[in-house]
């Protein structure tokens, strides 16, 4: 009996001591993430708590390109890590003249990013959202740009987006709507073992290389209507 205490007394003392050295979620304000990108700063964030709506309007300066319109310029690179956005993220009319990354992240709420465009790469694979999730009417000019190994709980969009690259959406799930619908994509897309749990519209794709779906599953019917692709 006194060895079986002590066996147990051992193991809640390394149990203790594993969790006293688990590291602890930093917090920001996404006000003073905006103030370091105005800064031409890049900004690298991990395992921390990103608190309040992220609007990348704020991020940069604005300049007119239209007699009705502007284009906010962030210059530096941005990479997240194991973060999670408790409000909304946006970037509309938005230059990203660096990388855009967000890597095994969760976002509680809306993300939009829409009419922008991204000189760097685009990553956000292994990352969580869990609400509405729109990259809609974007340009991304890296050679490589990965969507892989996401988690969607609600609409997901790539709709209208022209990737002079490769894009990857391997591996992801998708349980609400998903759209590729009227994207291009200059080399390969790669969709295998994806999950498309909800409603898919690949209409008017054009993929100039090839489109793989090896392995990849639909609840219902996609939409291939209008699309020029060589699917696998």
């Amino acid at each position: 009996m006194r060895m079986s205490l002590n066996l147990i007394a051992t193991a809640l003392a390394m149990t203790v001591a594993c969790n006293a050295q688990a590291p602890k979620q930093a917090t920001i304000k996404s006000d003073e993430i905006a103030k370091s990108l105005i800064a031409d700063k890049s900004i690298q964030i991990k395992n921390t708590i990103i608190e309040g709506d992220l609007d990348f309007s704020k991020a940069g300066n604005s300049f007119p390109i239209n007699s009705k319109d502007s284009e906010t310029q962030v210059n530096g690179n941005i990479y997240f890590e194991k973060c999670v956005f408790k409000g909304n993220v946006k970037a509309q009319n938005i230059r990203f003249n660096g990388n855009l990354i967000f890597l095994e992240s969760e976002f509680e709420k809306e993300v939009e990013f829409q009419n922008s465009s991204v000189f760097g790469m685009v990553n956000v694979s292994k990352s969580v959202f869990k609400n509405r999730a729109i990259f809609a009417n974007m340009t991304v000019w890296a050679k490589n740009n990965y969507f892989s190994e996401i988690k969607a709980g609600n609409r997901f969009s790539l709709e209208a987006s022209d990737f002079q690259g490769n894009l990857s959406i391997m591996g992801s799930e998708f349980a609400g709507p998903f759209s590729l619908q009227e994207t291009f994509v200059l080399g390969n897309l790669q969709a295998a073992n994806a999950k498309f749990n909800g409603n898919t519209d690949f209409s008017m794709l054009n993929v100039l290389k090839r489109a793989i779906f090896q392995y990849a599953t639909f609840k219902t019917e996609p939409d291939f209507s209008k699309s020029k692709i060589t699917k696998e």
